[in-house]
């Protein structure tokens, strides 16, 4: 393992002397690594740098407990994901148990399909089981509808049936003969033929709609015709009655032939299903195969079409519409876990409604309806993560509509409900209801902390749901284990993606970088994605370069090519400094200015640029006018930056009398607004400048925060600001006086590139490190700040030089009041 030699570092000089050149970088020393190249190494073992992360997702991984899902907080490219399915993989070792799901008809509601649920592997067996019989009762239902003894039964019923029915009407018409009258048939308008009685006149049967011609013919008495009419109300009623009779006796035979097919099927019937009952065992398995059997009883037409009763003349099914039934006879596997041999983790990257929380599909008929039924029912990867876990990226969530409301119900009540996404959203209306399933899911969302404290603190169930936050770190100590980790971490990428590998400077060099990208030398960066990045790039160039090896120099290529990438702001804002339309001054110096330092961020690379700071100082009462404030270009920590200004001011010079000036500060030729306070500093000399009259030195730049009581506070983005007016300064020509003031507490995170470095070797370029107010004075404009005499009033120095200016303002003021 690599060790690292810890080296004292020199006591770091405060004040009126410039740092030394041991303090502007800390350099990998290359001596620690015991190997020549990263190919000598082996893979990085486990996650490092991220124990308290680790802690809490094990402890959401494993509390199986409602609500207790788990929220990944942290910075992009800190292993967040990785981390999270590296333990759920040591958590899934020992598997809990796993169930399928099945969507089947419902016989006696088909809009809300029935739900089955079996233990892992059973439900395909059963799918399987359904289907065989199926198969066989479609062959052996037919093969009973032809065998001699079904059918000679069958005959017997159909032959009593019809003898009866013949009974039946020569009984009547017997009844009817010593009236006069016979039974026949008639065919009506629409081509249908209907029983009839007729008169018998001269042996010979006439219809009643005769008997007027035949008494104007004189061929019988209208005496007669009167009789046979009333005979014929009274006979005709009696028709009616055996017509009643007729239709009940043919409804008892078809019940009795339909109970007939039904008992002679049911032994078939039920015997088929015999074993897929004994098979699964389950009350819910039992109540749908009986619902099955009875349907399939009720509808045996659909196995030979024209089986039943002959004498049925209603509409036989058509073959779309056996086909259909036959349908209805399936089980829809939603979930098969019998490959699935422990908890499952679903990463779900793409997490819309359909594919979360499944849905249910339409299909057209063959009448060119939508329809839809249980087979058209779909899982989603909740279903598929049940007594799992579901991975998933809040933003992607967030932004999906309607996903975000029906997730935190679905975890709050434990129940899926799947539907249609149109039904949802009210397109259109799905009258499918399946019946909802009881889920057990541990989901896992990754998201950064604002996401979290947004959810948290706006949504009141977030804080129910997402019990446990594990929150990642994006940087770590600097130490022997880490730069060890690194080491490694550089040959498991190296091998996974077929890189070149790294030899011992190259590797020192990676771990500079990433230790700079913390923006302090004590710290090195989690941000491992970020670290592969400059691996893969350093890699290009060795490879471009012809080397077998990356070494430094290609590190620094590929940090070099990334910067010419991304540094079109930078180089246009130079070229406007460097050409006078940004004024800035590098030499000599100048009353109420002072450079003033900023830093652009562009995303992958930030860049500091030197900002004129201007103060005027006049008579009145106005105190201190932040431009940038009035203009509505100034941010609020900014605000509180000139606040803490006017406190100083107080606090030092309004002693004895109040502050009676009209001040004015501004940021020159800035049109974007500003932000922060870093320049605070910077301000009050500027300001100091303009009342006591002594010019500030533009060869020198300042930055750094500041509390009312003149302390100088540590700022952000030090090592840009520095390369910023390094860059300036080297352009315009060294003088040997240039350099920058920075906070003391900043020293520790100074990762200078080596051409400033250089330059403070050879006395060009100066780095100052102040704590105080007093320090920064005396080096930015020549004087010492002076001390409070015994009445607690400035006398000497830059302060009492002021002090004795704000009197004299203080004075006139004064004057002007009286005058008036």
């Amino acid at each position: 393992m690599a060790t690292i030699n810890k080296k004292t570092i020199s006591k770091v000089p405060s004040g009126l002397t410039p740092l030394k050149a041991e303090h502007l970088c800390w350099k990998c020393p290359q001596e620690i690594f015991n190997f020549e190249t990263t190919k000598e190494l082996s893979s990085l073992k486990g996650i490092v740098g991220q124990d308290r992360a680790i802690e809490a997702i094990k402890m959401g991984a494993e509390l199986y407990s409602h609500g207790y899902n788990v929220f990944v907080s942290g910075i992009s490219g800190t292993g967040r994901l990785t981390t999270v399915k590296h333990i759920l993989d040591e958590a899934t070792s020992s598997c809990p148990p796993l169930f399928d799901y099945c969507f089947v008809h419902n016989f006696t509601n088909p809009d809300n399909p029935k739900l089955l649920k079996f233990p892992s592997g059973q439900g395909k067996l059963f799918a399987k089981g359904i289907e065989d019989s199926m198969i066989f009762l479609k062959r052996r239902i037919p093969q009973l509808f032809d065998e001699e003894g079904f059918q000679k039964a069958r005959k017997e019923l159909i032959d009593t049936y019809q003898k009866q029915e013949q009974d039946l009407i020569a009984q009547f018409a017997e009844k009817i003969r010593p009236s006069g009258f016979v039974l026949g048939q008639v065919e009506d308008e629409s081509g249908e033929v209907q029983s009839e009685i007729f008169p018998v006149i001269n042996k010979k049967p006439v219809h009643m709609t005769e008997l007027d011609t035949l008494v104007a013919s004189k061929k019988i008495s209208q005496k007669k015709a009167d009789l046979l009419k009333e005979q014929y109300e009274t006979l005709h009623t009696q028709l009616i009655e055996l017509a009643r009779t007729s239709i009940k006796l043919m409804q008892g035979f078809r019940l009795k032939i339909v109970e007939y097919d039904k008992a002679a099927a049911a032994v078939i019937v039920r015997t088929t299903f015999e074993d897929v009952r004994q098979n699964f065992p389950s009350e819910t398995v039992s109540s749908y195969i009986k619902s099955m059997e009875d349907d399939l009883l009720n509808h045996l037409d659909i196995f030979l079409p024209g089986t039943g009763n002959e004498e049925d003349d209603t509409e036989k099914p058509t073959d779309d519409e056996i086909k259909e039934k036959f349908a209805a006879y399936g089980v829809n596997v939603v979930l098969d876990n019998s490959s699935t041999h422990c908890a499952p983790v679903i990463v779900e990257t793409t997490p819309s409604f359909v594919n979360l929380f499944g849905s249910i599909e339409k299909k057209f008929d063959q009448r060119g309806f939508w329809r839809t039924d249980y087979s058209q029912i779909k899982s989603g990867s909740l279903l598929k993560a049940d007594q799992g876990y579901l991975i998933v990226n809040a933003l992607d969530i967030l932004s999906e509509p309607g996903v975000w409301p029906v997730l935190k119900r679905l975890l709050l009540y434990g129940k899926l409900e799947i539907q249609s996404v149109d039904s949802y959203f009210q397109i259109s209306q799905t009258l499918l209801k399946p019946e909802s399933i009881d889920l057990n899911v541990k989901v896992i969302m990754i998201g950064d902390a604002d996401v979290y404290h947004t959810l948290y603190f706006g949504e009141e169930d977030f804080k129910k749901i997402f019990k446990v936050n594990a929150e990642f770190d994006y940087e770590t100590q600097r130490s022997g284990e880490m730069i060890h980790n690194y080491a490694h971490f550089i040959h498991q990428l190296c091998e996974q993606e077929a890189l070149l590998h790294f030899d011992r400077s190259g590797v020192a060099a990676i771990i500079e970088w990433a230790v700079k990208h913390t923006d302090t030398q004590r710290k090195i960066t989690l941000q491992f994605s970020d670290v592969a990045d400059l691996i893969r790039e350093s890699s290009f160039f060795a490879r471009k370069d012809g080397s077998p090896i990356v070494a430094k120099s290609h590190v620094n290529k590929a940090l070099n090519a990334r910067l010419k990438r991304n540094d079109i702001l930078d180089e246009k804002i130079r070229e406007q400094i460097l050409n006078g339309l940004l004024m800035i001054e590098t030499s000599g110096t100048r009353l109420g200015q002072i450079n003033g330092l900023t830093v652009y961020d562009t995303g992958l690379v930030s860049f500091g640029k030197p900002a004129r700071i201007t103060a005027t100082v006049g008579v009145g009462s106005s105190d201190i006018i932040n431009i940038e404030r009035e203009a509505d270009m100034s941010g609020k920590i900014h605000n509180k930056g000139m606040l803490i200004l006017n406190g100083f001011l107080r606090e030092r010079f309004a002693i004895h009398h109040p502050l009676t000036l009209s001040a004015s500060i501004c940021f020159e030729q800035s049109y974007g607004g500003i932000d922060g306070d870093s320049a605070t500093a910077a301000e009050v000399i500027a300001l100091l400048s303009a009342i006591s009259g002594i010019e500030v030195k533009q060869y020198l730049s300042i930055t750094g925060s500041m509390n009312q009581k003149g302390d100088i506070q540590p700022i952000g983005g030090v090592n840009e600001k520095i390369a910023g007016f390094y860059e300036l300064c080297l352009a315009n020509g060294f003088n040997g006086h240039h350099g920058v003031l920075i906070p003391s507490q900043n020293v520790h995170d100074l990762m200078l590139n080596d051409h400033i470095i250089e330059s403070v070797k050879k006395g060009e370029f100066h780095i100052y490190s102040i704590s105080t107010i007093e320090q920064a004075i005396e080096l930015m404009l020549g004087k010492p700040a002076g001390k409070k005499g015994e009445d607690g009033v400035y006398k000497t120095g830059v302060f009492g030089i002021t002090a004795n200016k704000l009197a004299e303002l203080y004075k006139k003021s004064d004057s002007k009041k009286n005058a008036q």
